[in-house]
C-alpha cells in the first residue's frame, strides 16, 4: 500500500522541526542558567525539563521506528543544555536519514512498540514521524512562552 504522505514532505517536516529546535536551544543558551533550570509551572516544569522531554521523546521514537532498545529518560545525570547542544542535531540528522533511506511503502506499514504504560500500540510510520513533529511543535511553543513571559525574543 502506499503512504498518503509523500517522503518529500516527510522530511520537509523533519527539517522544519530540526530548524526550528536549533533556533531554541540558540535562545536557550543565551539566558542564565538559573532562568534555564527554573520552574516556570509548565507542562514538564521549565525550560530545560521541557526541551529534555522533547529530546527524549525524539530519541525513543527514533529507537521504536528503527527497532532499537531506548530508556524513556536518562538515569542521571540527565542531559544538560549544552549536552542536548551536541546530542540534539545527531539525533535528528539519524531520523532524517531513516526517512530518507527507507522504502517509502514501508511509511503505511504499521510500527508495532509497547508504549511507557506498557500498551500494545501499532500506527502507521508516516503518522509517527507526524506525530513525533507535532509534539515537538507543541513544546517549542512552551519553551516560547516561558522565555517570553521572561521579557525574552526567541
Amino acid at each position: 500500500m502506499n503512504s498518503p504522505i509523500d517522503r518529500s514532505v516527510l522530511l520537509l517536516h523533519l527539517e522544519y522541526s530540526a530548524w526550528a529546535t536549533a533556533l531554541l536551544l540558540k535562545a536557550a543558551a543565551g539566558i542564565s542558567s538559573e532562568e534555564v533550570t527554573g520552574d516556570r509551572g509548565a507542562s514538564h516544569g521549565g525550560i530545560l525539563d521541557t526541551l529534555r522531554h522533547i529530546f527524549y521523546a525524539d530519541r525513543i521514537w527514533l529507537a521504536r521506528l528503527t527497532g532499537g532498545q531506548q530508556a524513556f529518560k536518562d538515569p542521571g545525570p540527565e542531559p544538560s543544555l549544552g549536552d542536548l547542544q551536541q546530542a540534539w542535531p545527531e539525533l535528528l540528522a539519524r531520523f532524517r536519514q531513516y526517512v530518507d533511506l527507507i522504502p517509502e511503502a514501508d511509511f503505511s506499514a504499521n510500527l508495532h512498540y509497547t508504549n511507557l504504560k506498557g500498551e500494545a500500540l501499532g500506527f502507521p510510520r508516516w503518522q509517527v514521524i507526524l506525530h513525533v513533529v507535532n509534539h515537538a511543535t507543541l513544546h517549542r511553543g512552551q519553551v516560547v512562552a516561558m522565555l517570553r513571559q521572561m521579557g525574552y525574543q526567541p
